[in-house]
């Protein structure tokens, strides 16, 4: 079992060319992120850890939110080729099959930071290692489905995408933006092109004693 494990572990790649099409029915999907966030680890059993799946209109929605309030936060002075850029590259998020939207809910993490105020300040980090693990646990059980998916970040860095994201689809104001997950068969190779994917020596980052 560890074996397929791990493979599917290695085989999670970060895609961002994807079609508009999908393996497996919707209701597979919905139930893979439906028992991460169940399953997923938090601190104290707190189970901050939200998700949206968007398919469809709904997704095309979330990219232009993101796209427009990614070009605002620019600014005018932006140079006309940066902003081109990433209206191809949001655009191109935007060609996948649905996104996986991540979130921490902030009232019951506070509420737990006030029960136990001696470890306050350690809730945040714990809240970011449960979301790393939610969405890690997402993204690799939807490429082990056929999925390719990456993992972006403009609801986290510019609060107007973050506002906008939970005006359009009704969600309470305590849930904090993680992470936007396209997702979609896959319709061109991992990583960025041009740049191959390496490792540094296994023994300068894993030590073990005895």
């Amino acid at each position: 079992m560890s074996a397929s494990f791990l493979q599917a572990v290695k085989a999670r790649r970060s895609y961002y060319a994807l079609s508009a099409t999908s393996p497996i029915p919707d209701s597979q999907i919905q139930a893979i992120v439906e028992s991460a966030v169940t399953n997923i680890p938090s601190p104290f059993n707190v189970q901050s850890g939200r998700a949206v799946v968007v398919f469809g209109e709904a997704n095309q929605k979330l990219w232009d939110i993101v796209l427009k309030g990614y070009i605002k936060s620019l600014g005018d002075q932006a140079p006309a080729a940066v902003v081109k850029q990433n209206e191809d590259k949001i655009a191109g998020y935007a060609t996948g099959y649905g996104s996986v939207l991540f979130f921490e809910d902030q009232a019951p993490l506070e509420a737990l930071a006030k029960q136990i105020a001696p470890l306050a300040t350690q809730f945040p980090i714990w809240s970011e290692n449960s979301t790393g693990m939610l969405q890690f646990a997402v993204w690799t059980a939807l490429e082990a489905e056929g999925f390719g998916a990456s993992l972006q970040h403009h609801g986290a860095y510019a609060p107007e995408i973050s506002a906008g994201i939970r005006s359009a689809f009704g969600l309470p104001e305590t849930w904090k933006s993680t992470a936007l997950m396209p997702f979609g068969v896959v319709a061109g190779p991992p990583g960025q092109p041009g740049r191959e994917k390496t490792f540094l020596p296994i023994g300068d980052r894993v030590k073990v004693f005895n």
